[in-house]
């Protein structure tokens, strides 16, 4: 099996474990909302195409709303997420500022850009889950206070995890 394949499922079940078995049971409070899960999305690599990630991104949060007993909310917002993944992307760089063949991490792309790209792919996947999860435009101010606390906790745990796996760039001698 092809080594990156390995790598993406051993992500995928520690990042969806972390966040059913362990961040979803810490109790912050009614407006914090941490997501861990949705960085397996964000470290997908560039040339993934358009339908295997929304696919991907529809299991990843189907698989969420499983453990969670929330009716495809994770998956709608994932999707969400997935789709607008690869504009964030084009918005963000052009095709001479990466190898097609990567994947959007903070080796490959510097601690800026990664931090921005989180933070955007953030914003929107928490807005649409917790709108979706709201179903009502009367509580748009609780949705977007939700959004705002939900995604700060979420950029400080993900940086942690992408600090703690970061590759080094020493060799050894």
């Amino acid at each position: 099996m092809n080594n990156r394949l390995i790598i993406n499922i051993l992500r995928f079940v520690g990042l969806v474990l972390l966040q059913v078995l362990v961040i979803n049971n810490i109790r912050l409070g009614y407006y914090i909302h941490p997501c861990v899960y949705v960085l397996y999305i964000f470290l997908l690599p560039f040339n993934i195409q358009k339908l295997p990630l929304l696919s991907i991104g529809f299991l990843t949060g189907l698989t969420v709303d499983l453990f969670n007993g929330t009716p495809g909310l994770n998956a709608a917002a994932t999707v969400f997420l997935a789709f607008i993944r690869p504009y964030v992307i084009n918005g963000m760089t052009r095709r001479k500022d990466f190898n097609i063949n990567d994947e959007p991490s903070i080796n490959n792309m510097g601690i800026s850009w990664f931090f921005v790209y989180s933070l955007i792919l953030l914003l929107a996947h928490n807005f649409m889950l917790f709108l979706l999860e709201a179903f009502s435009f009367k509580l748009l101010g609780i949705v977007l206070l939700q959004t705002l606390i939900s995604v700060f906790s979420s950029l400080i745990l993900i940086f942690i995890i992408v600090l703690l796996f970061k590759k080094s760039n020493k060799k050894n001698i």
